[in-house]
């Protein structure tokens, strides 16, 4: 079936409402996202947020848009330089805290890597580190103390809000109720107070440090996104996502950066996804419900059912996270999958016409069109998931009285692929089959290794190997596995 683009609506947290997508170049979404700051795991709370960017980019491209998704990758800040700098002498080398700092981010960023493809994310097409970008940020700082909106103390460099009207715009502060505050070096602060917040910091005792205009210093946070969204997506993009945790200061200063050296809005369209509850509190270590994606794999989660469970709720809802949820979600993708199975299959002699019997292509059309009418609409996947299961139960009733043919069987099957190239939670046939020979090597090894067969063992792990099968040996004593 030949693809149709689709005109698509989002929240604009800017504007508070629902609008359409309409990009500076027709078929064409530039797309950024905050990436991780790597110092440790993500935990589910931000995997919920890269799986509603990575649902929102399947969207576009299965619309028939062509996106550009550029992610970067934070390996520079306070807590980065706090994690990774506390065992070297106060006397080590510039060099050796760069490369205390690269050790810790180069870990956790190929960590990150591998949580995102265990759940089918989708890599982005930029990928950019801030220490690779450095002198952008610089030049970004520079431009911004020529218009007057930058002022340098102490060699650090200060961004003056009063010099852009419109800041707060984002988080639609009330700056004449609050507090101005003195020029502040934090990159993460409270909303009750507006402050000149820095770009460029001067070195401190204990940290790694990059030469400047302004003396031995690094960046700010907040300028990181701002160069590099700038230089990798040019000076208009169509969509900045990330949580809502972000949208102040982080995506706030983004906007006071960005505009004040453009001249003109950066970002035309922000779309952020709500928090994460466990178990209907909020998610802390102290309580026992903090859970990264490898704590769940250990515990025997599907990886995918986490996909679908978080991608089942709508990303401006707060997400209640419990075991039940992925225990309804793993019986959800079950009917899915048992339903692909039937269609793939001849079908068997019904009882013959009935009352209720409908036209399955008919009734397939409607139910693509409402499916992609409520993904248009915002997101609305809970709306989109639950056509999708209407039309199972009613070729399911029709296909017991009357079997469908071939053609309609395959038109049914090209709709569940177009819907699963959006969710990615029910593979094709050749995928299945590959899952079901990777359970089978798992546990033929693991009888090899319990009758100390250890050529055997290692024969499988092999074979595993070609099959791109990275093995996962867990404390309990089971094995997980992920594509490599």
């Amino acid at each position: 079936m030949t693809k149709s683009r689709r005109v698509l609506s989002l929240f604009n947290t800017l504007t508070r409402r629902v609008e359409p997508v309409l990009p500076v170049k027709e078929g064409y979404i530039s797309f950024y996202t905050c990436g991780p700051t790597v110092y440790n795991y993500a935990h589910i709370g931000n995997l919920r947020t890269f799986l509603f960017q990575d649902l929102l980019k399947r969207v576009f491209r299965a619309a028939a848009y062509t996106v550009t998704h550029c992610m970067n990758i934070t390996d520079v800040e306070d807590k980065i330089i706090r994690d990774s700098q506390g065992g070297l002498p106060a006397d080590a080398t510039n060099e050796a805290r760069h490369e205390a700092m690269r050790a810790l981010t180069e870990r956790f960023t190929a960590i990150f890597l591998e949580d995102l493809e265990t759940l089918r994310i989708q890599k982005a097409d930029h990928l950019p580190k801030a220490t690779e970008y450095i002198p952008g940020m610089i030049r970004l700082v520079q431009e911004l103390e020529t218009k007057h909106l930058a002022y340098e103390r102490d060699g650090s460099v200060y961004y003056r809000i009063s010099g852009l009207p419109a800041y707060g715009c984002l988080a639609h502060l009330d700056r004449e109720g609050m507090q101005a505050g003195a020029s502040v070096d934090a990159d993460e602060y409270e909303r009750d107070s507006v402050t000149d917040f820095v770009l460029w910091k001067a070195a401190k005792p204990g940290e790694p440090w990059w030469d400047s205009p302004w003396g031995p210093g690094r960046p700010g946070w907040h300028i990181e996104c701002s160069a590099m969204g700038m230089e990798l997506l040019g000076d208009r993009v169509d969509i900045h996502s990330g949580g809502v945790d972000l949208i102040f200061p982080h995506h706030e200063n983004e906007i006071a950066q960005s505009d004040g050296c453009l001249g003109h809005r950066w970002v035309n369209h922000w779309v952020h996804g709500e928090f994460l509850m466990v178990e209907g509190q909020k998610m802390a270590k102290s309580a026992g419900n903090f859970f990264t994606l490898r704590d769940l794999v250990e515990k025997g989660v599907d990886p995918l059912a986490l996909r679908y469970t978080i991608q089942s709720n709508h990303y401006r809802k707060v997400l209640n996270f419990s075991f039940e949820g992925l225990r309804a979600a793993e019986n959800s993708l079950k009917r899915i999958r048992v339903f692909r199975k039937r269609m793939e299959g001849e079908g068997q002699p019904g009882s013959g016409p009935w009352k209720e019997g409908l036209e399955p292509l008919t009734r397939l059309e409607q139910a693509r069109n409402a499916f992609w009418n409520a993904l248009a609409d915002d997101l609305n996947t809970p709306e989109a998931l639950a056509e999708l299961f209407t039309l199972i139960s009613d070729l399911n009733a029709q296909d017991d009285h009357v079997a469908l043919t071939r053609e309609e069987r395959d038109a049914v099957l090209a709709f569940l692929d177009e819907a699963d190239a959006i969710f990615a939670a029910w593979p094709h046939e050749a995928e299945a089959t590959l899952d079901a020979e990777v359970e089978a090597l798992i546990e033929a090894r693991r009888a090899a290794k319990a009758a100390k067969n250890w050529p055997e063992a290692d024969r499988v792990r092999d074979r595993l190997k070609e099959l791109g099968i990275v093995l996962e040996d867990r404390k309990d004593g089971t094995t997980g596995w992920r594509r490599g």
